[in-house]
């Protein structure tokens, strides 16, 4: 396995949805955090869920989908995590795809997909138009954790997520909660979109929070109009799977060969309309093709089966973290600084935060002191502590050296309290439960 780079970790703590394209086995990383996630597996303690692994497959991804459309919902807000330009993205993605491929594949970038996002304007679709059109959004996919602490702004009553988001979310509970082979799970991404696809009964297809089955794909309803924009209007451009990935770019791939064509085969019978459907268009989906592509068998199996314990799993990803790139990367999604060194996390925080840049130092010290991530090892990043206005002090102290954009200093935790310091000076000051493995965080 190739050694990860620096940006590529740093990567993993943003997660937006740019860097998933640039670097496809962040998104799988991102499945993984959420499958360790104490917050996860709680879930299985919910009366809602009792008795829920003696129910047939269908039945128990049902279930997970009204707990998740009662608890969650779509969140694409241009002002979330906040806005940078395509130029510097351009810059800082060149060492790994050039501008000319990045603009072409990606929605961000220019690729407007055919003829349907052409007419309707997709900048003003999404809202970018009152910005210069080199100014596109960080839309950062949120771990579940992230995705609850939604709750804590005002007028809000439930989580929210955006697309990829919502995807992780069903692929890790479908695994923890309903029993689901991972390897029955395909995640998939397209410019604008991303769904998966789920190897159970005749298929079934998450969209956002909602479940597509077959019948439901050829009903003719403005639900099922709505699920079949991204495969009707947009190539794929990323397969993720427990196995590995294939992208459209990219000369090789890590997913499983014969994982891949199955999953070829059974979507593309999935979308043929069904005798007597009332939409009888067929879609034929643009996957990224494996003729094009050298498939690597460089990494070992996740190996993770639906009767282990999560000390198990975490166990086994952690034994695994130098032969398996999505283990490896983890941890950085899941912000575990207790498991890793803390200049990936650091970077990204001061340089891809943007949306906390308004915050002062009165305004932080009067936030609440509790951290969005249980434990003492997981830290929200500083537009996550602003956005729901509450931090650990550590988290603090990082909120407060990217709004002040103090480009050298450090913060140190001794005794409980975390202070954060410049050359010349002490900063600010707080308490703090957590334990990161660096004691002293430089930049």
């Amino acid at each position: 396995m190739n050694d990860i780079t620096l940006e590529e970790k740093s990567a993993a703590s943003t997660l937006s949805d740019m860097e998933i394209f640039i670097f496809p086995e962040l998104m799988f990383s991102l499945v993984l955090a959420n499958i360790l996630s104490p917050r996860l597996w709680k879930w299985r303690e919910l009366e809602w869920f009792q008795g829920i692994r003696d129910m047939r497959p269908k039945k128990r991804l049902q279930r997970l989908r009204q707990h998740i459309m009662d608890n969650y919902t779509f969140n694409l807000d241009l002002e979330t995590w906040g806005l940078t330009t395509q130029e510097r993205e351009l810059r800082r993605f060149a060492p790994f795809l050039s501008p000319d491929e990045i603009a072409s594949s990606n929605a961000l970038f220019g690729y407007q997909g055919d003829v349907y996002y052409y007419d309707i304007d997709i900048r003003r679709h999404f809202g970018l138009d009152k910005y210069t059109s080199d100014t596109i959004p960080y839309w950062k996919t949120e771990t579940v954790e992230a995705m609850d602490a939604f709750r804590r702004q005002p007028g809000r009553q439930v989580g929210a997520g955006e697309c990829v988001s919502l995807a992780a979310l069903y692929a890790a509970a479908a695994f923890v909660v309903c029993g689901l082979p991972l390897e029955s799970i395909y995640l998939m991404a397209t410019p604008l979109h991303s769904q998966n696809f789920l190897d159970v009964d005749t298929g079934i297809l998450t969209n956002n929070r909602r479940l597509v089955t077959k019948a439901m794909w050829a009903n003719g309803t403005v639900i099922s109009q709505q699920a079949r924009r991204a495969l009707e209007h947009e190539r794929v451009t990323i397969v993720s799977h427990a196995t590995g990935w294939i992208h459209l770019l990219y000369p090789k791939a890590t997913i499983s060969p014969a994982a891949y064509d199955d999953f070829s085969r059974k979507l593309k019978d999935f979308l043929v309309p069904p005798e007597g459907a009332a939409d009888t268009r067929l879609v034929v989906p643009r996957l990224p093709d494996p003729a094009r592509v050298e498939f690597t068998h460089e990494e070992e199996p996740l190996n993770l089966t639906t009767e282990m314990s999560r000390d198990d799993i975490a166990a086994r990803l952690k034994a695994i973290r130098t032969t398996n790139r999505a283990a490896a990367l983890a941890p950085y999604a899941a912000h575990s600084l207790g498991e890793t060194e803390s200049a990936p996390f650091v970077k990204a925080a001061l340089e891809r935060c943007p949306v906390s840049k308004v915050a002062t130092l009165d305004e932080i010290a009067a936030m609440d002191s509790e951290s969005i991530y249980d434990g003492p090892s997981r830290c929200a990043s500083p537009d996550e502590a602003w956005n729901y206005r509450t931090g650990d002090g550590l988290e603090k102290c990082l909120l407060a050296a990217n709004a002040l954009s103090i480009s050298h200093g450090t913060i140190e935790i001794t005794d409980g309290i975390a202070t954060l310091k410049t050359e010349n000076a002490q900063i600010c000051a707080f308490p703090t439960r957590k334990e990161p493995k660096d004691r002293v965080l430089k930049w």
